[in-house]
């Protein structure tokens, strides 16, 4: 392979924050059916400690995707204005943070689903499609972090986005 395209990098972005953003859409609706269904569900004495948490676990991990959501929208703003990569992605700090996300929100629905058998409806379902979202995200961001390893091993200017250019910013020999 001997450039790069540009297409591979936007791709990458464009479905982790779309992955995020749909995450982010499922948890904010269950938080919000859960909190509908529990009134004053953190205040009140009477529910049980387990759902406390739960429900806790759910809004921590909506806390944790709309950061990342933000974060991925201002990458992906900033790539298409300047045309460059830059190399605050932090790889490390998505691949982190959707894992503890869906695991969060996997005990979340476990807790809540063994708690509140009764009132297992939409919004335990959609907690947990919304840590499938967040699993996927996890695994797309560690599988094509290789992808790019493997470009910038082969000469490929992972950096700057110029399509034809080595990673020391010289061209391809035809």
């Amino acid at each position: 392979m001997e450039t790069a395209n540009k297409s591979m990098f936007y791709c990458r972005m464009g479905t982790g924050l779309a992955l995020t953003s749909l995450t982010v859409i499922f948890l904010t609706i269950a938080d919000i059916a859960i909190a509908v269904a529990y009134p004053d569900i953190l205040a009140d004495n009477d529910t049980a400690c387990a759902l406390k948490a739960a429900y806790s676990l759910f809004v921590i991990a909506t806390i944790g995707q709309f950061v990342m959501a933000v974060f991925d929208t201002i990458l992906v703003c900033t790539t298409v204005r300047t045309n460059v990569s830059c190399h605050c992605v932090c790889y490390h700090m998505k691949v982190i943070t959707h894992f503890v996300s869906c695991f969060m929100i996997f005990m979340g629905t476990m807790i809540y689903g063994i708690k509140s058998p009764d009132k297992v409806f939409y919004s335990f379902w959609l907690a947990l499609v919304g840590g499938f979202f967040a699993l996927a995200n996890a695994l797309m961001w560690l599988l094509t972090q290789q992808t790019k390893r493997y470009l910038k091993e082969a000469g490929v200017n992972v950096k700057n986005l110029e399509k034809g250019k080595k990673h020391d910013g010289t061209d391809f020999d035809p």
